[in-house]
């Protein structure tokens, strides 16, 4: 079966996609600080197209692939900052931090680990 891509859903669903930046056993408040933090060094870098590449499952492979991505935009977004020079650095910090996080963290219950991908549809029943 192919993956589902997270570009196979509507614009709404992709907004509402997710918990944002942090685990779901924090606290949303602490998530949602957390995730408007972010935001102001990561523009594009979606945490939303990590949790629907999470919610796919896959072997380890997938989920490595999936974190690798989350850090390359994060990592691309830091360098397209209006103030590179002042803000770079502690973008390039935040990002390895997340990427820690998530190849740390992610294993522990996070990454939906199976033997095939989910469908779309199951995708949407679970966690749209």
């Amino acid at each position: 079966m192919k993956r589902p891509q997270f570009e196979q859903l509507t614009p709404e669903q992709q907004l509402n996609f997710g918990n944002g930046v942090g685990p779901g056993w924090l606290p949303a408040s602490v998530r949602d600080f957390i995730t408007k933090t972010a935001s102001w060094f990561f523009k594009s870098a979606s945490w939303r197209h990590h949790d629907f590449g999470y919610a796919v499952g896959g072997d380890r492979w997938d989920r490595a692939r999936c974190d690798w991505r989350f850090y390359a935009a994060m990592v691309k977004d830091a360098f397209c900052q209006r103030y590179v020079l002042l803000t770079l650095w502690p973008a390039l910090i935040l990002a390895t931090a997340f990427y820690l996080a998530v190849r740390i963290g992610g294993q522990f219950g996070s990454f939906e680990y199976r033997d095939h991908y989910a469908t779309l549809a199951e995708i949407m029943e679970t966690y749209g």
